[in-house]
């Protein structure tokens, strides 16, 4: 294996130094005094606590209850801005309120909320209005009222949305049949540009919203659900509910977490490894990564968790170029000759940490040391305590 690739994977990754939009809330203020401020800011925690665990309903948890007494310990950037007032359009004052994301980990810890970390799935929505006997696309610089709903509604949830421009190539890609149809190959076609890990069909008609979600842009043809509602928000809410149930993990109380290897095969060239590492760096499952041995394609890392080894699996399989390996496949690599296994000593030393960040993305550190040659006869019993996963490109 090329040695710069390694170090590829040792420099690739830097922690963002901005600041992320899921520990943030903007909160309009009704007046200036201190009672309102302070009632924002319990606003603003609760908002913040929906965001980032993924749940809708946080309020009555006792945890959160004490947290919202405590509010001011948890803020770590406090200040002013202004909001146009839907209603009318006129400006309004806001209290801008950053979050300590240790702090609000251990919040979700003490509630027993899950935590839903970042990066999250991208959905491409596109919407189709039927309700003046036209249907016409919503594009995203139509000025309709929906896309300010659309977007205020993914904001609350910390969902990232995308609407299509309405450019020459979406114009000449679908048309407002394909749309209402619902079919799949245009569909998907038209949204290759995007790179969409979602894709959502909105209808709007007299009666309110329908729409089709298809979560895996990689499996449209069978996976797909359908659905209706009054409006745009409770269209979010089943989204960002789905992948929240899908990728959220609840975090361990226990200080002595569980230690485990993750084998990973199929890397077959630098993006891949760029990718993967990247991967690596958003789990919220793991709380240190060490990368232990090389053998061919596969990489070997010692891990320690922060939560279940049932949630590791579930953000890893999130991720379109991830499954599970097969126990034949598994069984295949380890009946395979010792001798033509090319095992390569890793020499350069890179060491970091899992560590909360305020991009909320984990801090991962991988720990370059140079791994011992694994002895044939503790295979089986290393085995055992190792996921096997495979890498698609």
């Amino acid at each position: 294996m090329n040695r710069f690739l390694l170090a590829l994977i040792a420099c690739v990754w830097l922690p963002s130094a901005m600041a992320s939009p899921l520990y943030h809330a903007s909160i309009p203020l009704d007046n200036g005094a201190q009672t309102s401020q302070q009632a924002a800011k319990k606003q603003a925690l609760i908002a913040v606590l929906t965001k980032v665990s993924g749940q809708r309903e946080v309020s009555d948890n006792p945890a959160v209850e004490q947290a919202q007494q405590d509010v001011d310990g948890f803020i770590s950037q406090l200040g002013y801005g202004e909001s146009k007032d839907q209603s009318d359009g006129a400006a309004q004052r806001t209290l801008e309120v950053g979050f300590d994301s240790q702090k609000i980990r251990a919040v979700l810890r003490q509630a027993g909320l899950p935590l839903w970390g970042s990066p999250r799935p991208a959905v491409l929505v596109w919407l189709v209005d039927d309700r003046d006997g036209d249907r016409q696309i919503i594009w995203e610089q139509s000025g309709r009222p929906v896309i300010d709903q659309l977007r205020d509604a993914a904001a609350i949830r910390g969902l990232p949305v995308l609407i299509p421009v309405g450019d020459f190539d979406d114009l000449m890609a679908i048309s407002s049949s394909d749309l209402w149809g619902g079919f799949i190959d245009p569909v998907e076609q038209a949204s290759q540009r995007y790179q969409p890990d979602g894709i959502v069909i909105g209808k709007l008609t007299e009666q309110g919203i329908r729409w089709q979600f298809f979560p895996d842009t990689s499996d449209m043809q069978s996976d797909q659900t359908r659905g209706q509602a009054n409006n745009a928000q409770a269209m979010i809410d089943t989204i960002a509910d789905y992948y929240a149930e899908q990728t959220g993990v609840v975090l361990d109380n226990d200080d002595e977490r569980a230690s485990l290897q993750i084998a990973i095969a199929g890397m077959d060239n630098g993006d891949d490894y760029v990718d993967l590492e990247r991967t690596l760096a958003g789990l919220n499952a793991l709380q240190q990564v060490h990368l232990a041995e090389l053998n061919d394609d596969t990489l070997i890392f010692d891990v320690r968790l922060a939560a279940s080894q049932q949630a590791l699996i579930n953000e890893l399989t999130a991720n379109r170029h991830i499954r599970l390996m097969t126990p034949q496949e598994r069984e295949a690599r380890t009946m395979a000759p010792a001798e033509e296994q090319d095992s390569t000593m890793l020499e350069d030393k890179s060491e970091t940490a899992v560590s909360d960040t305020d991009s909320d993305k984990q801090t991962t550190e991988l720990l370059f040391a140079t791994p011992a040659l694994t002895d044939s006869r503790d295979a089986d019993s290393t085995d055992n305590q190792r996921l096997w996963f495979v890498w698609t490109s």
